[in-house]
């Protein structure tokens, strides 16, 4: 059967538009292979999302409930201590051991936790230093365990100085504070604290790495697990600190 020259010019442009179409699949194919992927499966391409849950002011009554939700996640907290609190809480080296054996981080939050002393004194960049150094020595005694990383009582902003930042820096202490405050202590229950989280959380949406700040109280060990819950929800995980670490922009 003769074909016509019309049916023969629609074969050949039948054959071309099926060639385009298979070098496109290949390009495309190349190109998630290049991205680290394949259609439907990106999770080589997501980021890692690390959180780290923070407690400030202890040891205290509520410090190994506290451990026991963490204990029951698997997570290794940081726990920035207060002198203080060694001779006022009856069990506080039995407590500060327990951290380093199950894997936390005794990090320091000085000797009075004073404003007036670490703040606004005379000497008061140098009463901080002095109080933190003061601190170390006692976790290193009491547990055997030694740090640099520590914690202004209220915060750096609004209280630091320019004094307070070389001096830190010269006593080769690294001192951090938070992303999201739970509000844990202003906040009147459980629920409150995990709603302030819920809330914070989402100015971070994009971020990498967080620091979570808590404190000790009762009402913080309730909303400890349904926070947990929720990061890992949102697809991050927990990390031991690692000694040397360095916490950006906090």
């Amino acid at each position: 059967m003769k074909l016509s020259k019309k049916t023969i010019i629609m074969g050949f442009a039948a054959l071309a538009i099926l060639f385009c179409a298979a070098i496109r699949v290949q390009a495309v194919e190349k190109e998630e292979k290049f991205f680290g992927f394949i259609k439907g499966d990106d999770k080589q391409c997501k980021k890692e999302k690390i959180a780290y849950l923070t407690f400030d002011d202890g040891p205290s009554i509520y410090t190994e409930e506290l451990l026991d939700v963490l204990n029951e996640y698997g997570i290794s907290g940081i726990f920035f201590v207060l002198g203080a609190q060694f001779d006022y809480i009856p069990n506080a080296d039995e407590i500060l051991n327990r951290m380093v054996d199950e894997g936390h981080h005794i990090a320091l939050h000085t000797m009075t936790h004073d404003k007036n002393t670490l703040y606004w004194s005379q000497n008061a960049s140098a009463n901080f230093v002095a109080e933190m150094l003061e601190l170390r020595d006692e976790v290193a005694t009491r547990t055997g365990q030694v740090t640099n990383l520590c914690r202004a009582p209220y915060g750096k902003k609004g209280h630091f100085n320019a004094t307070h930042y070389r001096a830190v820096e010269d006593a080769g202490l690294h001192c951090i504070d938070w992303h999201v405050d739970s509000k844990d202590w202003a906040k009147k229950n459980a629920d409150e604290i995990y709603s302030e989280v819920v809330c914070e959380l989402k100015r971070f949406e994009d971020a990498d790495e967080i620091v979570l700040l808590f404190h000790e109280y009762e009402r913080t060990v309730e909303a400890l697990p349904r926070v947990i819950e929720h990061l890992l929800d949102l697809g991050y995980t927990f990390k031991p600190y690692a000694p040397g670490k360095v916490f950006e922009g906090i």
